[in-house]
């Protein structure tokens, strides 16, 4: 587990070089995209701005999108061959949000009644 990712964690994770979204620079937004087989991840991490959102297409349908905001806490695990971007968020209602890209892609989104 990483305790604050930098832009190589990202680069290395998402196998891609990122698109700026931001004019101050990458921790303010960077967009991911990754290809899988048919399937294409679309990834925005904004750290500062406390903001994460995905689009999953297989092939030209859209599978998942969602947008987020309040994440404040970032960090990639590695374990049995599986790597996971989690991300957690300043609402006690949300528990985490993971994204998989390796060995298949793998979205979970965790809530609770708080």
């Amino acid at each position: 587990m990483t305790d604050r990712l930098e832009l190589l964690d990202y680069v290395v994770f998402f196998e891609t070089e990122p698109e700026w979204t931001h004019a101050e620079g990458w921790y303010y937004g960077a967009r991911f995209a990754t290809l899988r087989g048919d399937d294409r991840v679309v990834a925005t991490v904004a750290p500062d701005d406390m903001e994460f959102a995905v689009e999953w297409w297989q092939g030209d349908l859209l599978r998942l999108r969602f947008s987020s905001v309040m994440a404040h806490t970032w960090h990639i695990e590695s374990a049995g061959g599986r790597e996971v971007l989690r991300v957690a968020f300043n609402d006690e209602r949300i528990k985490f949000c993971e994204l998989q890209l390796r060995p298949h892609v793998r979205v979970e989104w965790s809530m609770t009644w708080g």
